[in-house]
């Protein structure tokens, strides 16, 4: 992030704060040659929001000592979403289960399944959220549109491979309870403010996986410069959001995302 930068690091929540948290407002004194815009960036805010959350009509105009009111920042991305899984001939729970990083109790549970030993063709499962890294699946054309997007925005690409594998197992089609969108899960704001200022020819990322692909490797492109190169630090800053990193500091589940997304680099380099 997302990320989760504007209304990029940006989301929705991937992680969820406390209320009391989310709502915390921090100030930014005006610096000479900065912009509105590139204040919202750093802030992971719209220009919009930030603009209106501070009675600035004309967001070309302020000033140097100037005190803006700036929220904590927002990440990139939602977490890795609950997937379904129809079960073929010849699959067995444990190895579902092995196969999408989560366990066996997990699996069984989610799905309020007794025995672990029942289980029938055509069964729709539910797959909670990876607790482990999974082992990455062939998808030929995903994958060289994946390495494609790494290298012209200058991401390292089994990195950006695994970190797209975890977000939705390389599925277009998949859409969180949040909102998050397509292989990358970008929230729309996300995307707003990447079409603006990252990849604006991404026009149709809702729908066309190379723009999605596209879109979110710039998106980590932006957050990795921001973390000065800091793969490890730039991964947290896309699931959790920067600005929630500098305030709160990094959560446990984000230090799991960005192990498991490490993990699954490993595998593709």
């Amino acid at each position: 992030m997302r990320a989760h930068l504007p209304a990029i690091l940006l989301v929705a929540l991937a992680v969820a704060l406390p209320v009391s948290l989310a709502s915390a407002n921090q100030t930014h004194e005006v610096q000479p040659g900065e912009t509105l815009s590139s204040i919202a960036a750093r802030y992971g805010l719209s220009l919009e929001a930030i603009a209106a959350d501070n009675g600035i009509a004309d967001p070309n105009v302020i000033f140097a000592g100037q005190v803006l009111r700036v929220g904590p920042g927002e990440p990139a991305v939602a977490p890795p979403a609950t997937r379904s899984h129809t079960v073929a001939e010849g699959e067995f729970l444990l190895t579902i289960a092995r196969d999408h990083g989560v366990t066996l109790g997990e699996l069984l549970e989610i799905n309020a399944i007794a025995d672990p030993n029942v289980v029938y063709v055509g069964q729709v499962l539910e797959i909670p959220p990876a607790r482990n890294a999974p082992p990455p699946l062939s998808h030929a054309g995903t994958e060289v549109v994946i390495r494609a997007a790494a290298e012209e925005f200058g991401v390292w690409q089994p990195l950006l491979l695994g970190l797209a594998w975890l977000e939705s197992g390389w599925n277009q089609a998949m859409v969180s309870p949040v909102g998050a969108i397509g292989t990358m899960q970008l929230m729309p704001a996300t995307a707003e403010w990447g079409l603006e200022y990252l990849a604006p020819d991404a026009v149709n990322w809702e729908t066309n996986a190379r723009d999605n692909i596209r879109l979110g490797a710039a998106v980590y492109a932006q957050l990795l410069q921001q973390a000065d190169w800091d793969i490890e630090l730039a991964l947290a800053f896309y699931y959790q959001g920067w600005k929630s990193i500098e305030t709160y500091g990094m959560f446990e589940d984000t230090h799991e995302y960005v192990a498991n997304v490490m993990a699954l680099a490993r595998q593709f380099e």
